[in-house]
């Protein structure tokens, strides 16, 4: 049985830039689908509220209805670690560590995101262990600059 990614899909879709709010799930799924495709692994993006579930090629798309997206991963990651290797890929804090509890890999948005940017796909993470937190994986862009102009002696305004 193939790796597993699990996508927090409005975390990673708010990430994506160069695209629309109206379109940022569409274009996340297309990038996940070829990502699949060429990374040989399956995965599951789970959105926050209503929908209409469906499967597009080696991806499913699932809606959280009446739960939230987190309980949803949880649930489907913690299940399918039995099986076979998963990672949640997701930059929610919380969500990435009850993850990690078990045999399940995290990756941070931003990370999925640079790999559906292009370049040699590389497949997720598949040795056992925890991964390491980054404080990066947990702040803007904005933050980031800063912090990097305060280490380098510039002051650290925006």
């Amino acid at each position: 049985m193939d790796d597993l990614l699990i996508v927090d899909g409005d975390n990673v879709a708010h990430r994506l830039t160069g695209s629309t709010p109206e379109r940022r799930r569409d274009d996340l799924l297309t990038g996940v689908s070829s990502y699949a495709e060429n990374a040989g692994v399956d995965v599951i993006v789970v959105f926050d509220g209503h929908g209409r579930d469906r499967a597009i090629g080696r991806v499913s798309v699932r809606h959280a209805e009446a739960e939230t997206a987190d309980s949803v991963i949880e649930r489907l990651a913690h299940r399918d670690s039995e099986l076979r290797a998963v990672t949640v890929v997701s930059s929610d804090t919380v969500l990435r560590h009850v993850a990690q509890r078990g045999r399940v890999e995290a990756m941070s948005a931003r990370e999925f995101v640079d790999r559906l940017g292009g370049g040699p796909v590389e497949p997720p993470p598949t040795a056992p262990g925890r991964q390491r937190f980054q404080l990066g994986d947990a702040i803007d862009a904005a933050t980031r600059a800063a912090l990097e102009r305060l280490r380098r002696g510039r002051g650290g305004g925006p």
